[in-house]
Protein backbone atom coordinates (compact mmCIF):
# COMPACT_ATOMS: atom_id res chain seq x y z
CA UNK A 1 0.00 0.00 0.00
CA UNK A 2 1.47 3.34 -1.06
CA UNK A 3 1.90 5.86 1.76
CA UNK A 4 1.58 9.49 0.77
CA UNK A 5 4.07 12.08 1.98
CA UNK A 6 3.15 13.23 5.49
CA UNK A 7 4.56 16.74 5.10
CA UNK A 8 3.17 19.74 3.19
CA UNK A 9 -0.35 18.60 4.00
CA UNK A 10 -2.05 21.84 5.06
CA UNK A 11 -2.33 25.38 3.67
CA UNK A 12 0.29 27.66 5.18
CA UNK A 13 2.92 24.95 5.64
CA UNK A 14 6.30 25.93 4.20
CA UNK A 15 9.31 24.37 2.52
CA UNK A 16 12.11 26.87 1.97
CA UNK A 17 10.48 29.82 0.15
CA UNK A 18 7.45 27.75 -0.92
CA UNK A 19 4.10 27.86 0.89
CA UNK A 20 1.21 25.42 0.47
CA UNK A 21 -1.97 27.11 -0.81
CA UNK A 22 -4.08 23.99 -1.44
CA UNK A 23 -4.06 20.34 -0.34
CA UNK A 24 -6.73 17.97 -1.69
CA UNK A 25 -6.98 14.19 -1.40
CA UNK A 26 -8.55 12.74 -4.56
CA UNK A 27 -9.67 9.31 -3.37
CA UNK A 28 -11.17 8.14 -6.67
CA UNK A 29 -7.82 8.54 -8.42
CA UNK A 30 -5.62 7.59 -5.43
CA UNK A 31 -3.91 10.95 -5.75
CA UNK A 32 -3.03 13.93 -3.61
CA UNK A 33 -3.06 17.39 -5.18
CA UNK A 34 -0.87 20.13 -3.77
CA UNK A 35 -0.62 23.70 -4.96
CA UNK A 36 2.17 25.94 -3.70
CA UNK A 37 3.43 29.44 -4.31
CA UNK A 38 7.04 30.57 -4.38
CA UNK A 39 6.69 33.60 -2.11
CA UNK A 40 9.51 35.83 -3.46
CA UNK A 41 8.35 35.56 -7.10
CA UNK A 42 4.70 34.47 -6.92
CA UNK A 43 5.38 31.45 -9.19
CA UNK A 44 2.82 28.64 -8.91
CA UNK A 45 3.74 24.98 -8.43
CA UNK A 46 1.17 22.21 -8.83
CA UNK A 47 1.97 18.63 -7.80
CA UNK A 48 -0.14 15.48 -8.15
CA UNK A 49 1.33 12.74 -5.98
CA UNK A 50 0.52 9.21 -7.10
CA UNK A 51 2.06 5.76 -6.72
CA UNK A 52 3.10 5.88 -10.37
CA UNK A 53 6.71 5.53 -11.58
CA UNK A 54 5.75 7.47 -14.73
CA UNK A 55 6.97 10.82 -13.45
CA UNK A 56 6.11 13.89 -15.52
CA UNK A 57 6.82 17.60 -15.42
CA UNK A 58 5.35 20.39 -17.53
CA UNK A 59 6.48 24.01 -17.72
CA UNK A 60 3.56 26.16 -18.87
CA UNK A 61 3.35 29.82 -19.82
CA UNK A 62 0.39 32.06 -20.59
CA UNK A 63 1.29 33.35 -24.06
CA UNK A 64 -1.30 35.73 -25.49
CA UNK A 65 -0.93 36.50 -29.22
CA UNK A 66 -1.59 40.08 -30.36
CA UNK A 67 -2.06 39.14 -34.03
CA UNK A 68 -1.65 36.07 -36.27
CA UNK A 69 2.09 36.43 -36.94
CA UNK A 70 2.76 33.15 -35.10
CA UNK A 71 5.13 34.61 -32.52
CA UNK A 72 4.14 32.13 -29.77
CA UNK A 73 4.51 29.12 -32.08
CA UNK A 74 7.81 30.26 -33.61
CA UNK A 75 9.18 31.03 -30.13
CA UNK A 76 8.22 27.52 -28.97
CA UNK A 77 10.39 26.14 -31.79
CA UNK A 78 13.22 28.62 -31.34
CA UNK A 79 13.82 28.16 -27.61
CA UNK A 80 14.58 24.51 -28.38
CA UNK A 81 17.52 25.48 -30.63
CA UNK A 82 20.16 25.79 -27.92
CA UNK A 83 20.47 27.48 -24.53
CA UNK A 84 23.06 29.02 -22.21
CA UNK A 85 24.06 25.75 -20.54
CA UNK A 86 23.48 23.60 -23.65
CA UNK A 87 24.65 25.72 -26.62
CA UNK A 88 24.20 23.01 -29.25
CA UNK A 89 22.10 23.34 -32.39
CA UNK A 90 19.30 21.03 -31.28
CA UNK A 91 19.62 19.67 -27.70
CA UNK A 92 16.22 18.00 -27.87
CA UNK A 93 17.09 15.71 -30.76
CA UNK A 94 20.37 14.97 -29.02
CA UNK A 95 18.47 14.05 -25.85
CA UNK A 96 16.16 11.80 -27.81
CA UNK A 97 19.11 9.53 -28.59
CA UNK A 98 20.46 9.50 -25.03
CA UNK A 99 17.47 9.89 -22.73
CA UNK A 100 15.20 7.15 -21.40
CA UNK A 101 12.21 9.50 -21.61
CA UNK A 102 8.75 8.08 -22.23
CA UNK A 103 7.41 11.41 -23.50
CA UNK A 104 8.99 14.68 -24.60
CA UNK A 105 7.31 17.51 -26.49
CA UNK A 106 6.42 21.19 -26.72
CA UNK A 107 2.96 22.52 -27.53
CA UNK A 108 1.47 25.89 -28.49
CA UNK A 109 -2.18 26.45 -27.61
CA UNK A 110 -4.55 29.34 -28.21
CA UNK A 111 -3.43 31.13 -25.02
CA UNK A 112 -0.58 29.02 -23.61
CA UNK A 113 2.68 27.31 -24.46
CA UNK A 114 3.78 24.23 -22.52
CA UNK A 115 6.83 21.98 -22.37
CA UNK A 116 6.09 18.48 -20.99
CA UNK A 117 8.40 15.50 -20.52
CA UNK A 118 8.25 12.22 -18.62
CA UNK A 119 10.59 9.46 -17.51
CA UNK A 120 10.54 6.44 -15.19
CA UNK A 121 14.21 6.95 -14.25
CA UNK A 122 14.87 9.58 -11.58
CA UNK A 123 18.29 10.65 -12.89
CA UNK A 124 16.92 10.94 -16.42
CA UNK A 125 13.89 12.90 -15.14
CA UNK A 126 16.09 15.57 -13.59
CA UNK A 127 18.41 15.65 -16.61
CA UNK A 128 15.36 16.37 -18.77
CA UNK A 129 14.10 19.00 -16.33
CA UNK A 130 17.51 20.70 -16.32
CA UNK A 131 17.60 20.90 -20.12
CA UNK A 132 14.01 22.16 -20.32
CA UNK A 133 14.52 24.82 -17.62
CA UNK A 134 17.61 26.13 -19.36
CA UNK A 135 15.88 26.06 -22.75
CA UNK A 136 12.82 28.08 -21.76
CA UNK A 137 14.45 30.57 -19.38
CA UNK A 138 17.91 31.00 -20.92
CA UNK A 139 17.61 30.26 -24.66
CA UNK A 140 20.19 31.55 -27.10
CA UNK A 141 17.44 32.79 -29.47
CA UNK A 142 19.86 33.21 -32.36
CA UNK A 143 18.74 35.19 -35.38
CA UNK A 144 19.67 32.22 -37.60
CA UNK A 145 17.38 29.98 -35.52
CA UNK A 146 14.57 32.49 -36.03
CA UNK A 147 15.14 32.41 -39.79
CA UNK A 148 15.19 28.61 -39.76
CA UNK A 149 12.08 28.12 -37.64
CA UNK A 150 10.07 31.21 -38.61
CA UNK A 151 10.46 32.65 -42.09
CA UNK A 152 13.13 33.56 -44.61
CA UNK A 153 13.54 34.16 -48.33
CA UNK A 154 15.16 31.55 -50.57
CA UNK A 155 15.70 31.30 -54.29
CA UNK A 156 13.08 29.11 -55.94
CA UNK A 157 15.93 27.48 -57.87
CA UNK A 158 19.38 28.29 -56.40
CA UNK A 159 21.03 27.83 -59.80
CA UNK A 160 18.47 30.06 -61.52
CA UNK A 161 18.23 33.24 -59.38
CA UNK A 162 16.34 35.00 -62.16
CA UNK A 163 13.30 32.85 -61.30
CA UNK A 164 12.88 34.80 -58.07
CA UNK A 165 12.41 34.16 -54.36
CA UNK A 166 9.87 32.36 -52.18
CA UNK A 167 9.20 32.21 -48.45
CA UNK A 168 10.40 29.21 -46.41
CA UNK A 169 10.47 28.35 -42.71
CA UNK A 170 9.53 25.37 -40.56
CA UNK A 171 6.57 27.03 -38.84
CA UNK A 172 5.59 28.84 -42.04
CA UNK A 173 5.39 25.51 -43.88
CA UNK A 174 3.60 23.82 -40.96
CA UNK A 175 0.88 26.46 -40.98
CA UNK A 176 0.47 26.33 -44.74
CA UNK A 177 -0.35 22.66 -44.23
CA UNK A 178 -2.62 23.36 -41.27
CA UNK A 179 -4.66 25.99 -43.11
CA UNK A 180 -5.19 23.71 -46.09
CA UNK A 181 -7.93 22.18 -43.91
CA UNK A 182 -11.39 23.71 -44.31
CA UNK A 183 -12.20 22.86 -40.67
CA UNK A 184 -9.14 24.75 -39.42
CA UNK A 185 -9.95 27.81 -41.51
CA UNK A 186 -13.55 27.71 -40.35
CA UNK A 187 -12.54 27.40 -36.68
CA UNK A 188 -10.20 30.40 -36.77
CA UNK A 189 -12.74 32.46 -38.73
CA UNK A 190 -15.43 31.69 -36.14
CA UNK A 191 -13.16 32.51 -33.19
CA UNK A 192 -12.41 35.89 -34.76
CA UNK A 193 -16.16 36.54 -34.93
CA UNK A 194 -17.13 35.14 -31.51
CA UNK A 195 -14.19 36.51 -29.48
CA UNK A 196 -13.03 39.67 -31.28
CA UNK A 197 -11.68 41.30 -28.09
CA UNK A 198 -9.60 38.33 -26.87
CA UNK A 199 -6.39 36.66 -28.10
CA UNK A 200 -8.52 33.78 -29.44
CA UNK A 201 -9.45 36.05 -32.35
CA UNK A 202 -5.93 35.38 -33.67
CA UNK A 203 -4.28 32.22 -34.93
CA UNK A 204 -1.63 31.50 -32.29
CA UNK A 205 0.07 29.04 -34.63
CA UNK A 206 0.42 31.75 -37.24
CA UNK A 207 -1.30 32.62 -40.51
CA UNK A 208 1.08 32.25 -43.48
CA UNK A 209 -0.13 35.62 -44.76
CA UNK A 210 0.98 37.30 -41.50
CA UNK A 211 3.99 35.22 -40.42
CA UNK A 212 6.42 37.17 -42.70
CA UNK A 213 5.57 40.36 -40.76
CA UNK A 214 7.13 38.97 -37.55
CA UNK A 215 10.55 40.44 -36.77
CA UNK A 216 13.37 38.91 -34.77
CA UNK A 217 13.13 41.80 -32.29
CA UNK A 218 9.43 41.09 -31.70
CA UNK A 219 10.26 37.43 -31.00
CA UNK A 220 12.86 38.37 -28.36
CA UNK A 221 10.47 40.89 -26.76
CA UNK A 222 7.70 38.26 -26.57
CA UNK A 223 10.05 35.88 -24.77
CA UNK A 224 11.12 38.59 -22.35
CA UNK A 225 7.48 39.40 -21.53
CA UNK A 226 6.01 35.94 -21.02
CA UNK A 227 8.85 33.47 -20.35
CA UNK A 228 9.64 34.60 -16.82
CA UNK A 229 9.95 32.12 -13.92
CA UNK A 230 7.38 34.12 -11.96
CA UNK A 231 4.85 33.59 -14.78
CA UNK A 232 5.51 29.88 -15.18
CA UNK A 233 3.22 27.12 -13.89
CA UNK A 234 5.51 24.31 -12.72
CA UNK A 235 3.50 21.07 -12.84
CA UNK A 236 4.71 17.70 -11.52
CA UNK A 237 3.12 14.26 -11.39
CA UNK A 238 4.26 10.87 -10.06
CA UNK A 239 5.90 9.25 -7.07
CA UNK A 240 9.11 11.29 -6.81
CA UNK A 241 9.13 13.51 -3.69
CA UNK A 242 7.81 17.03 -4.12
CA UNK A 243 10.50 18.49 -1.88
CA UNK A 244 13.21 17.37 -4.31
CA UNK A 245 11.35 19.04 -7.19
CA UNK A 246 11.07 22.26 -5.20
CA UNK A 247 14.75 22.24 -4.28
CA UNK A 248 15.73 21.65 -7.90
CA UNK A 249 13.67 24.46 -9.46
CA UNK A 250 14.66 26.82 -6.62
CA UNK A 251 18.37 26.26 -7.19
CA UNK A 252 18.25 26.19 -11.00
CA UNK A 253 15.75 28.96 -11.69
CA UNK A 254 13.65 30.63 -8.99
CA UNK A 255 16.52 31.77 -6.77
CA UNK A 256 17.67 33.99 -9.68
CA UNK A 257 14.20 35.32 -10.54
CA UNK A 258 12.13 38.32 -9.49
CA UNK A 259 8.38 38.79 -9.19
CA UNK A 260 6.25 39.78 -12.17
CA UNK A 261 2.57 40.78 -12.39
CA UNK A 262 0.25 38.13 -13.81
CA UNK A 263 -1.57 38.69 -17.09
CA UNK A 264 -5.33 38.17 -17.03
CA UNK A 265 -7.90 37.66 -19.76
CA UNK A 266 -10.95 39.89 -19.70
CA UNK A 267 -14.40 38.52 -20.49
CA UNK A 268 -15.74 38.87 -23.99
CA UNK A 269 -18.62 41.33 -24.19
CA UNK A 270 -21.75 39.61 -25.46
CA UNK A 271 -23.45 40.75 -28.67
CA UNK A 272 -26.75 42.65 -28.69
CA UNK A 273 -27.86 40.74 -31.80
CA UNK A 274 -26.68 37.78 -33.89
CA UNK A 275 -23.76 38.42 -36.24
CA UNK A 276 -23.54 37.20 -39.82
CA UNK A 277 -20.41 36.92 -41.92
CA UNK A 278 -19.40 35.40 -45.25
CA UNK A 279 -15.86 34.15 -45.92
CA UNK A 280 -14.21 32.25 -48.75
CA UNK A 281 -11.87 29.27 -48.89
CA UNK A 282 -9.95 27.85 -51.87
CA UNK A 283 -10.70 24.62 -53.72
CA UNK A 284 -8.85 22.91 -56.55
CA UNK A 285 -9.49 24.36 -60.00
CA UNK A 286 -10.71 20.96 -61.14
CA UNK A 287 -13.31 20.71 -58.36
CA UNK A 288 -16.93 21.76 -58.69
CA UNK A 289 -18.27 24.33 -56.21
CA UNK A 290 -21.65 22.58 -55.96
CA UNK A 291 -22.59 21.90 -52.33
CA UNK A 292 -19.15 22.96 -51.13
CA UNK A 293 -20.46 25.66 -48.79
CA UNK A 294 -19.91 25.29 -45.04
CA UNK A 295 -22.48 26.86 -42.72
CA UNK A 296 -21.38 27.31 -39.11
CA UNK A 297 -23.52 28.47 -36.20
CA UNK A 298 -21.46 29.67 -33.23
CA UNK A 299 -22.41 30.27 -29.61
CA UNK A 300 -20.27 31.71 -26.82
CA UNK A 301 -21.31 29.89 -23.66
CA UNK A 302 -19.95 29.60 -20.10
CA UNK A 303 -16.60 30.68 -18.58
CA UNK A 304 -14.31 27.71 -18.05
CA UNK A 305 -14.31 28.27 -14.27
CA UNK A 306 -18.03 27.34 -14.24
CA UNK A 307 -17.14 23.65 -14.44
CA UNK A 308 -20.66 22.29 -13.80
CA UNK A 309 -21.99 24.33 -16.72
CA UNK A 310 -19.07 23.17 -18.88
CA UNK A 311 -19.80 19.54 -18.00
CA UNK A 312 -23.47 20.08 -18.80
CA UNK A 313 -22.55 21.57 -22.18
CA UNK A 314 -20.33 18.58 -22.94
CA UNK A 315 -23.18 16.17 -22.13
CA UNK A 316 -25.61 18.30 -24.13
CA UNK A 317 -23.31 18.16 -27.16
CA UNK A 318 -23.40 14.35 -27.02
CA UNK A 319 -27.20 14.33 -26.68
CA UNK A 320 -27.74 16.75 -29.55
CA UNK A 321 -25.05 15.79 -32.07
CA UNK A 322 -23.19 12.52 -31.35
CA UNK A 323 -24.93 10.23 -33.86
CA UNK A 324 -27.17 10.61 -36.91
CA UNK A 325 -30.11 9.74 -34.63
CA UNK A 326 -29.29 12.44 -32.06
CA UNK A 327 -31.99 15.00 -31.35
CA UNK A 328 -30.60 17.94 -33.32
CA UNK A 329 -28.35 16.21 -35.85
CA UNK A 330 -31.22 14.05 -37.10
CA UNK A 331 -33.36 17.11 -37.86
CA UNK A 332 -30.53 18.85 -39.70
CA UNK A 333 -29.79 15.81 -41.86
CA UNK A 334 -33.46 15.02 -42.56
CA UNK A 335 -33.92 18.56 -43.87
CA UNK A 336 -31.69 17.47 -46.79
CA UNK A 337 -30.22 20.97 -46.75
CA UNK A 338 -26.80 19.58 -45.78
CA UNK A 339 -24.93 16.31 -46.17
CA UNK A 340 -23.24 16.29 -42.74
CA UNK A 341 -23.58 18.10 -39.40
CA UNK A 342 -21.09 18.17 -36.54
CA UNK A 343 -20.80 19.80 -33.12
CA UNK A 344 -17.48 21.31 -31.95
CA UNK A 345 -16.78 22.37 -28.38
CA UNK A 346 -13.45 23.66 -27.04
CA UNK A 347 -12.75 23.05 -23.35
CA UNK A 348 -9.33 24.78 -23.33
CA UNK A 349 -10.38 28.44 -23.55
CA UNK A 350 -11.33 30.97 -20.89
CA UNK A 351 -14.85 31.06 -22.33
CA UNK A 352 -16.30 28.02 -24.06
CA UNK A 353 -17.33 28.32 -27.73
CA UNK A 354 -19.77 25.83 -29.23
CA UNK A 355 -20.10 25.42 -32.99
CA UNK A 356 -22.62 23.58 -35.13
CA UNK A 357 -21.11 23.02 -38.56
CA UNK A 358 -23.10 21.91 -41.60
CA UNK A 359 -21.23 20.75 -44.71
CA UNK A 360 -22.35 19.74 -48.17
CA UNK A 361 -24.76 22.64 -48.50
CA UNK A 362 -25.29 25.81 -50.52
CA UNK A 363 -24.93 29.42 -49.42
CA UNK A 364 -28.52 30.08 -50.50
CA UNK A 365 -29.77 27.51 -47.95
CA UNK A 366 -28.37 29.40 -44.96
CA UNK A 367 -31.68 30.94 -43.86
CA UNK A 368 -33.62 27.66 -44.25
CA UNK A 369 -30.99 25.70 -42.35
CA UNK A 370 -30.96 28.28 -39.55
CA UNK A 371 -34.74 28.00 -39.30
CA UNK A 372 -34.50 24.21 -38.97
CA UNK A 373 -31.89 24.66 -36.24
CA UNK A 374 -33.90 27.23 -34.27
CA UNK A 375 -37.21 25.37 -34.57
CA UNK A 376 -35.64 22.07 -33.50
CA UNK A 377 -33.98 23.64 -30.46
CA UNK A 378 -37.28 25.29 -29.47
CA UNK A 379 -39.04 21.92 -29.75
CA UNK A 380 -36.38 20.25 -27.60
CA UNK A 381 -36.81 22.97 -24.96
CA UNK A 382 -40.62 22.51 -25.02
CA UNK A 383 -40.66 18.69 -25.06
CA UNK A 384 -37.66 18.20 -22.80
CA UNK A 385 -34.80 15.73 -23.20
CA UNK A 386 -35.72 12.07 -22.53
CA UNK A 387 -34.11 10.93 -19.29
CA UNK A 388 -32.66 7.78 -20.86
CA UNK A 389 -30.57 9.95 -23.22
CA UNK A 390 -29.15 11.89 -20.27
CA UNK A 391 -28.40 8.63 -18.44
Amino acid sequence: MYTFCKSLTRPGEKHRDFIVTKYVVIDDLHCVLRELMHVPTGAIIMHIENDDPENLFCLSFKTLPYNSNGVAHILEHTVLCGSSKYPVKDPFFAMGRRSLNTFMNALTGADFTCYPAASQVEKDFYNLLDVYLDAVFYPELKRMSFLQEGHRLEFIHPKKPEEGLHIKGIVYNEMKGSLSSVDTRMWHAMMAQLLPDLPYAFNSGGDPEEIPSLTYEQLVAFHSLYYQPARCLFFFYGNLPLQKHLDFIAEETLSKASSSPATCLVKQKRFDAPKFSVMRYPIEASETSSRRAVLAFGFLTAPIIEQEDVLALSVLDVILMETDASLLKRALLESQLCISATGFISLEMSEIPYLLVCKGTEEKHADELEQVLVNTLKKIVTDGIPEYLID
